[in-house]
């Protein structure tokens, strides 16, 4: 009996060991796992959580996880965005840089609820928190060094999305692709990245809401869509 009692003390411990021996294999997972979650959800206002991250610092390919997007404040949907695999290959030799270089993030069928509450989307709401984000780290410039971080994203693109709206209609997302993202400055940090692909998001959302209300997707729920265009739209 004593040495089961001290077997069970030692299987925490076990356990810690072999999680400090993975992560000391390659810190690199852990640290950009836990940049994503923090980083994303202060620029969000809303949780980021991510499942797992495999990269290879050697040739610097690898993937992302069960990503995703919780709601601002105020909107019922459990997330914004769920994605089960997202591909990333960076260059290696900028991981010891001034400016990380990213050539490619594919993200793929992620799950998108587009949400209304009043005259506002919930991806208007996350667009704004980022826009906010970014203009208070132009005003306070090296507050916190490691969300500075500049990067080039050579290609990202979100291809495959299924949308749902408000659960009452489907959407059909066009392929989204963005090219050299941060390089006419020399480098965007987290924030600014976060900002050019909310928005580009944002903007086809609203783009195909606006269409199905105006071919009458799903009858008398296209008049009720309606009603949100113009905001959507900026209008």
């Amino acid at each position: 009996m004593k040495k089961i009692h001290i077997a069970l003390l030692a299987l925490p411990l076990i356990v810690a060991a072999a999680m400090l021996y993975l992560w000391l294999a390659n810190p690199l997972n852990a640290l950009v796992k836990a940049a994503i979650e923090k980083y994303g959800s202060e620029m969000i206002l809303a949780p980021v959580t991510l499942g797992r991250v495999e990269l290879s610092p050697t040739d610097g390919k690898g993937e992302l996880s069960a990503l995703v997007l919780g709601n601002p404040q105020g909107f019922k949907t459990p997330h914004a965005l769920k994605a089960d695999r997202i591909e990333l290959a960076l260059e290696p030799a900028s991981l010891a840089g001034d400016v990380l270089r990213i050539r490619k993030i594919h993200v793929d069928a992620p799950h998108i609820v587009y949400e209304q509450n009043g005259g506002v989307t919930n991806f208007d709401a996350i667009q704004r928190n980022v826009a906010r984000h970014v203009g208070a780290n132009r005003k306070a410039p090296g507050k916190d060094k490691k969300a500075d971080a500049k990067m080039i994203i050579d290609a990202l693109s979100i291809r495959n999305a299924k949308v749902n709206y408000n659960g009452l209609m489907d959407l059909k997302l066009p392929d989204i692709e963005l090219r050299n993202i941060g390089k006419k400055q020399g480098g965007a940090t987290s924030a600014e990245v976060a900002n050019a692909i909310v928005a580009e998001l944002n903007r086809k959302l609203a783009i195909e809401l606006a269409k199905a209300a105006a071919v009458g997707a799903v009858g008398g729920v296209a008049i009720g869509v309606g009603m949100g265009i113009k905001s959507l739209m900026g209008e």
